[in-house]
């Protein structure tokens, strides 16, 4: 093998993968052994489930390997979601939520898509939240494949506009211990660890993934806003003894997550057992934030299931019984300040603590495989049962409250017992849900021209619930393969499920309504690829039409109206300089309308809230030799108009710079040094807030009375980004 690759080869590598693999001096062995094919046309499985190329899978689809996560420097899997078109974060650091606007849908409490490991939904039981990305392990993934529009004929329900598969390695066929591993300290106390060991004798095989990731917040940022200064947390007016004793004795926002990945793998039988645990303090979600203790909000993990492949006949597939826990451990707590009504008129500032905890629990049946019919026919079908154990609202027990301006020494504080799970028969519901799919795909070659190559795929999917309707799914394909260019035209139907959260309420059975009906939608997609020498480019036109939006409302949730999205996603890659040199780009346009309710509880038609109309993203990679890797990654996020009931209205545009800089050690094989800097101008910027987001600028003040001037909730208007951040790693592999 040369000891480079020929640039076509490498430009359809770079294509398929993401920045980061395109020469041989900087690229695994393993990728030289591949044939042309297989360089120019990567096999991916999310899609449909099955082994397919990628120019032939019925979905736009991008892929990043490990080679691209290390290149680009993330320092978790969340921040991937920052790089890829058609996304909107809105993160609040310190805490652990945030938004993630898939192509133009937002959700007030759950996610529009299913956040996949190794094709297994861990999407929370009873938020549909995709927080726990942040914790999962990172030296063992192999590659991520992020599929765009609905998937819901695969994966049921809340694959609404696409996944994300996150699929971890193989073990491998080398017998002996094999391991990979990163541990680096960076600005704001931010400390990471993560390990993945193999080790295989004969036909055993053992996993086993590791992580801590702890940090906090950047304290100029938490600063640049009033309601978020530490003048703010240590007024006595509010939050009076516990302001005083800063409460935990830390007085920020620190967020610590942990993840034990283990799986062994017997011939066609693997067991996993998984923990994941994410902990905070309430970041910049709440106005309270920092009178919190690092560390008081704990959300566990945890998956046992037992997985067998097989087959019958010329039919393959998987057969999986896997068992989950989601929900909020006990020794939860939240310290509120709030106004009490007085007899003789006006108010009188108050403050409390109290313990919450949940517990959720899901037991799920399901098998997937596929039959190929013909060289030309090929069936994908499956099926799947489960049972959901859930917690209608949040136990909670409340301490007692005391006026800002009581001396109250806190340690003689009557705390509250822990919550624990509730075991009330009347808090909690048992549901049921099961369905099953079918995929048919057909495949002709030479049919118009000599080189043509042609793909329909036609999909149904029938699901049943016990808390409401079921609902059945249509997916079509067709794709047009020819020389250098594909044409993909798309048509996909999905639904969302109401979270149980939005069913069964939170904090006191807030915010639900029980009687919600799934949401419905319909995308299609127009795709465009082109491949060539030095430079790869794609196009895709879509557009979203969505029925019984969900959305939350002061007391409640409702079903309310349309909303009706389109954009288009543009993406380019380009390789120079004998493949020393990458560089790639998206761009994404949005446009999208929705039936809100205002502030004053009018419903009214108009732009999707905090949604960028259009965002640029661009990098440079450059490999100067086989010791080096340097690469720069920048976005633009356009202005946004935020929610009808955030009174801050609008956020200004931003613009950031990541820098990431890698050495291998020439002396000693598997062993690198990285540096990283986040937010490289120091630009200050905000992410609009998250659900009703009702705060404003500041969440309240008081006035010349000296009466309490409060903010309608909770809920920060504005969340002040981190500014410039440096992380240093050291990474080995052997």
């Amino acid at each position: 093998m040369p000891a480079e690759l020929p640039m076509r080869r490498a430009l359809g590598l770079a294509f398929v993968l993401g920045a980061g693999s395109a020469t041989a001096q900087a690229t695994e062995g393993s990728i030289l052994d591949l044939s042309l094919d297989e360089l120019v046309d990567m096999v991916v499985v999310s899609a449909s489930r099955q082994a397919e190329r990628l120019s032939e899978a019925p979905a736009t689809v991008i892929v990043l390997t490990r080679d691209d996560l290390e290149a680009r420097g993330y320092r978790d899997l969340s921040e991937i979601y920052d790089d890829l078109p058609g996304m909107d974060l809105s993160r609040a650091f310190g805490d652990t939520t945030f938004r993630n606007q898939w192509r133009g849908l937002r959700k007030s409490i759950s996610v529009p898509y299913q956040l996949l490991l190794d094709g297994q939904s861990l999407n929370h039981l009873y938020f549909n939240q995709d927080e726990i990305i942040a914790a999962l392990p990172m030296s063992g993934i192999e590659r991520i494949e992020v599929v765009y529009g609905p998937s819901a004929v695969i994966y049921g329900a809340n694959a609404f506009v696409g996944v994300v598969n996150i699929v971890t390695a193989a073990p491998g066929t080398e017998a002996g211990l094999h391991w990979r591993g990163r541990v680096s300290a960076g600005s704001f106390d931010r400390r990471i660890a993560d390990l993945h060991v193999a080790w295989r004798h004969g036909d055993h095989a053992l996993r086993l993934g590791l992580r801590q990731d702890e940090g906090g917040l950047d304290p100029d940022a938490r600063g640049a806003l009033p309601g978020f200064s530490d003048a703010y947390y240590a007024d006595r007016r509010l939050w009076g003894a516990f302001a005083d004793g800063r409460y935990g004795g830390q007085y920020a926002s620190l967020h610590r997550h942990r993840a034990a990945d283990l799986r062994w793998h017997w011939r066609d039988w693997t067991v996993i057992a998984q923990q994941f645990e994410l902990s905070s303090g309430y970041g910049n979600v709440y106005a309270g934030d920092t009178v919190q203790n690092d560390g008081v909000w704990r959300e566990p993990e945890q998956v046992l299931a037992i997985a067998h492949r097989g087959a019958v006949g010329p039919w393959r597939g998987e057969t999986m019984l896997r068992w989950r826990a989601s929900g909020v451990a006990d020794d939860s707590y939240f310290i509120e300040a709030y106004d009490v009504a007085q007899p003789g008129g006006g108010t009188r500032r108050v403050v409390d603590l109290s313990y919450w905890g949940s517990e959720n629990r899901s037991l799920a049946l399901s098998h997937d495989g596929e039959w190929p019919l013909s060289a030309r026919w090929s069936l994908v079908g499956g099926a799947r049962v489960e049972r959901k154990d859930l917690q209608k609202a949040y136990r909670t027990n409340f301490g007692p409250a005391i006026a800002p301006t009581d001396l109250v020494d806190l340690r003689t504080y009557p705390f509250p017992p822990r919550a624990g799970f509730d075991t009330i028969a009347a808090n909690r519901v048992d549901t049921r849900q099961w369905g099953g799919y079918v995929q048919l795909r057909r495949s002709q070659e030479a049919l118009w021209w000599d080189d043509d190559r042609h793909t329909l795929t036609l999909g149904v999917r029938h699901d049943a619930f016990s808390a409401f309707d079921g609902a059945t799914t249509l997916r079509g394909g067709y794709v047009l393969n020819r020389g250098p260019w594909t044409a993909k035209l798309l048509y996909g139907e999905s639904f969302n499920e109401p979270a149980p959260r939005e069913l069964y309420g939170g904090w006191r059975g807030s915010g639900s309504d029980p009687d919600l009906a799934p949401e419905t939608g319909a995308t299609r997609e127009l795709n465009l690829a082109w491949q060539g020498e030095h430079v790869a480019a794609w196009a895709s036109a879509w557009d979203l039409h969505t029925r019984n939006d969900i959305v939350t409302v002061r007391g409640g949730a409702t079903n309310l109206g349309r909303r009706d999205s389109s954009g288009v996603d543009l993406g380019l890659r380009a390789l120079w300089g004998e493949g020393r040199h990458e560089v790639w780009a998206y761009q994404s346009w949005i446009s999208a309308k929705e039936d809100r309710v205002d502030q004053g509880g009018t419903v009214r038609t108009g732009p999707v809230g905090d949604t960028a109309e259009n965002k640029t993203y661009a990098g440079w990679t450059w490999r100067p030799n086989a010791a080096w890797t340097s690469t720069l990654r920048a976005r633009r996020v356009s202005a946004r108009d935020t929610v009808a009931t955030n009174p801050v209205g609008r956020v200004e545009a931003y613009a950031t710079v990541d820098w990431h800089l890698r050495w291998r050690f020439a002396a000693t094989e598997g062993l690198s040094l990285a540096f990283g800097v986040f937010n490289l101008t120091d630009r200050r910027y905000a992410h609009p807030g998250l659900r009703e987001a009702g705060a404003g600028t500041t969440p309240g003040s008081f006035a010349p009375d000296g009466q309490w001037r409060g903010s309608p909730d909770f809920f920060s208007s504005l969340l002040p980004q981190p500014g410039r951040a440096l992380q240093l790693a050291l990474e080995w592999q052997h």
